[in-house]
């Protein structure tokens, strides 16, 4: 007997439960807010992470998710972008990008002028991957750190474009580590809403 009485009040609250929210619907109690949505910087800053996550997988299919689909992706090796000699790989080549054993003249070298001619994986390893970006201690949109000593042209070879750099200091101390540093620029353009890969420039100290 003790038993069913305590069932059935257990019963009877959890109907008053409902009924109570049921009239607080029916009042127009508000629901809970919403999560905040993301800023516009908190957004590309997210892909620009899920790009550089692709090239640390070697997943060209996700690379040429984010690709831009009619002007490619151009890789530039310095901070000055060579609009006519920079090579330009489109989505249908990135994703076959760490398979393809074609070694192609990506501009030249600094200092020696050699041209660097590398298969597109000793690209990346070289000129993409020279240090662990993510976790790199600055990460700007459309503010690039400008130490080296080639001309920074990406805003003017991308007017339409928003930058993400990844900055990485140098090493403390003075002398040569003074120059140990490095950064990574990937350039995007926004196309119905997505933001879409169009560059990826490297920088360093150049003599």
């Amino acid at each position: 007997m003790k038993r069913a009485k305590t069932l059935w009040m257990v019963a009877l609250a959890v109907l008053l439960l409902v009924a109570g929210l049921y009239a607080g619907e029916r009042r127009g109690v508000p629901a809970p807010a919403p999560a905040p949505a993301r800023t516009a910087v908190e957004e590309i800053v997210l892909v620009a992470n899920e790009v550089v996550e692709a090239f640390v997988r070697r997943d060209g299919e996700r690379l040429a998710g984010r690709a831009h689909p009619h002007k490619g992706v151009r890789f530039s090796p310095y901070a000055y972008v060579d609009v006519e000699e920079d090579r330009v790989f489109l989505p249908a080549q990135l994703r076959h990008f760490w398979d393809d054993a074609t070694v192609h003249v990506w501009g030249h070298a600094d200092g020696s002028g050699e041209p660097i001619a590398l298969t597109a994986a000793q690209y990346v390893e070289r000129f993409v991957l020279d240090r662990d970006y993510r976790g790199a201690g600055r990460i700007g949109v459309n503010v690039d750190q400008q130490r080296g000593n080639t001309a920074d042209n990406a805003a003017q070879a991308y007017p339409q474009g928003t930058r993400v750099e990844y900055y990485v200091e140098p090493a403390p101390g003075g002398g040569a580590a003074a120059f140990d540093w490095s950064a990574l620029r990937l350039v995007f353009e926004q196309v119905d809403g997505r933001w879409l890969l169009v560059g990826v420039i490297h920088d360093q100290w150049t003599t």
